[in-house]
């Protein structure tokens, strides 16, 4: 029997399919070469850019995330729950903070302990302060705030044996700087963790420093010999040296018994309440020693006038209100600042900022400073204390500029301050000018000046600054609005980004320049550990942890325990 029919009868079965391929493929192929050379070429072209640009964007998203890129960029608030979904994610971030700050102090105990400071770059130390170890004592209850409970006892093993009566010879130690820093350092190290020794060691900076106050009016030289045990003479002094050493002098008599202390600072704010000045609750920075008058120096919330500002608030806090003298001074400040020293950008209305005057409060400077990005946090916790709710408003509009003088840099760091313009065609130069309030004629606005709403000023480093956090510290526990949470994890992606070395963490010199490696400064201010890194992880945090109705931060960040007693 032929078996020809059979195979010709499964050859018949496969050869239409087989027919179909070879028609579907000649057509594609007819298709193509009825193409002009030119256009295969385009074509050819066009798939290989888009076939690189995909294995390009996964090679992006493993490497370097989108999403970690600086620059501008939205942030889409979250939305509120019940439930508390965000808890898992602020434990990572807190964690990530703590993270850094362990990271920090390895490097300092590394290449610098006992020194008071890290050279993060270089990997070498300082002793810029006069050698009392100042990142120790300033980081000592972040490193408790954060459980790190090993390193504070390293560091308490070595603070309760360093003599705070003594300092680098030849060296003059700054009042209001180891005030804030390593006296509240100590208090506050004491109160958490009730180790007497410190308390010990915080009655010796305390005393060591006492002799500022020996002057004519008993307003406090800048300046303290501790070699010599007095003051260094001067024939000023400046509003923030004098007027924020209060809160920690009244602590120290609180916790020793000695009044002393307290009465010499609080003769200060006396004075100052007393004095005459250009405008109701606005005081020029510098101050004459011998008479207590203020008739010189800018009208600023920024560097040099800052905290005495602050602390109107944080005393009235801290006594419980027993006093209404901080409250009344603090609104008369308050006050006067909306009314003369806030604005808003020409190109951005939504973009509010608090400038200078000059000593007259008659010149107006639109400059903006990082230092004065502690406002806003100012405003909303007097806000909730003082029953105040148009002050949280303004500071909800001052924290927004706060933020986007991060957000729309190329690093995503902060400059030390922006410039607007005082009109349309009027403002400062950027340029390291002497005058902040040589308003000249201006170019008319880039592109990206009204966009972004100011224009950067001659000084664009980054130092590792933590007013603005702080402000949205403060902001989230007083409203809620979890955006604020947002903008601190994108500020603390930046500093990972851009300021980590492998010690620790540097000041930044442009914070337009992607140049990394040229732009670390090699310095790390002890405020890094103190504040920056302090505030990023109690944002993180659950708010009754160390609670703004139980603790008042001082400048510096160091919490100290509300007073019991309450005003009757």
């Amino acid at each position: 029997m032929s078996l020809e029919p059979t195979l010709r009868s499964e050859m018949s079965d496969d050869r239409p399919l087989l027919n179909g391929q070879r028609t579907f493929r000649s057509r594609l192929k007819a298709k193509w070469y009825r193409l002009d050379r030119l256009s295969r070429v385009v074509f050819s072209l066009f798939a290989l850019a888009m076939g690189a640009a995909v294995v390009l964007r996964v090679l992006i998203e493993v490497l370097d995330p989108f999403d970690l890129w600086p620059g501008s960029r939205v942030t889409i608030p979250p939305k509120l729950d019940d439930s508390n979904k965000t808890a898992r994610t602020d434990k990572e971030r807190r964690d990530a903070v703590r993270s850094a700050m362990k990271h920090a102090w390895e490097g300092y105990r590394q290449y610098a302990f006992g020194h008071d400071e890290l050279k993060p770059v270089s990997n070498s130390s300082n002793d810029k302060w006069g050698g009392w170890g100042v990142t120790l004592v300033d980081a000592l209850d972040t490193l408790y705030i954060m459980e790190l409970h090993k390193e504070f006892n390293q560091g308490v093993t070595h603070v309760v044996n360093v003599d705070f009566s003594k300092a680098a010879k030849g060296y003059n130690t700054p009042f209001f700087e180891m005030i804030i820093r390593s006296l509240a350092g100590l208090l506050t190290a004491y109160e958490m963790s009730l180790d007497r020794r410190l308390l010990e060691k915080a009655q010796q900076v305390g005393d060591a420093l006492f002799p500022a106050f020996n002057t004519s009016t008993g307003i406090p030289y800048p300046k303290v010999d501790v070699n010599a045990g007095h003051a260094v003479p001067s024939s000023r002094v400046c509003l923030a040296e004098a007027g924020t050493v209060q809160l920690e002098y009244w602590k120290l008599s609180e916790l020793t018994g000695n009044p002393a202390y307290h009465e010499a600072a609080q003769r200060v704010v006396d004075i100052l309440d007393a004095a005459k000045k250009p405008h109701k609750g606005l005081y020029p920075i510098w101050i004459d020693i011998d008479s207590g008058e203020m008739n010189s120096g800018q009208i600023t919330f920024g560097g040099q006038g800052d905290s005495w500002y602050e602390y109107m608030l944080k005393q009235h806090i801290y006594s419980g209100g027993a006093t209404d003298q901080y409250r009344r001074m603090y609104e008369e400040s308050i006050d006067s600042m909306k009314e003369k020293m806030v604005k808003r950008s020409v190109f951005d209305p939504e973009m509010y900022y608090v400038g200078d005057l000059d000593s007259t409060a008659t010149r107006f400077s639109p400059k903006f400073q990082h230092l004065t990005c502690f406002v806003p946090g100012m405003l909303a916790l007097g806000s909730k204390v003082l029953d105040r709710p148009d002050d949280l408003e303004l500071a909800r509009q001052l924290t927004y500029t706060c933020f986007q003088m991060y957000n729309q840099t190329k690093t995503g760091l902060g400059p030390e301050y922006v410039l607007f313009r005082d009109s349309k065609d009027m403002g400062l130069l950027n340029t390291n000018h002497d005058d902040d309030f040589a308003v000249v004629s201006l170019d008319e606005a880039s592109d990206t000046e009204k966009e972004e709403g100011y224009y950067l000023g001659y000084d664009k480093s980054y130092l590792l600054r933590p007013e603005t956090v702080e402000s949205l510290m403060i902001l989230y526990r007083i409203t809620g609005d979890k955006i604020y949470k947002e903008w601190g994890w994108q500020i603390f992606l930046a500093l990972e980004k851009w300021t980590k070395t492998d010690a620790a963490y540097s000041a930044y010199r442009d914070v337009t320049s992607t140049k990394r490696s040229s732009m670390l400064m090699d310095s790390m201010e002890s405020f890094f550990l103190a504040e920056t890194l302090k505030y990023l992880y109690l944002l993180f945090s659950p708010a009754d942890y160390y609670s703004l109705d139980e603790y008042v931060f001082n400048t510096e960040a160091h919490p100290f325990k509300i007073m019991h007693h309450r005003a009757s």
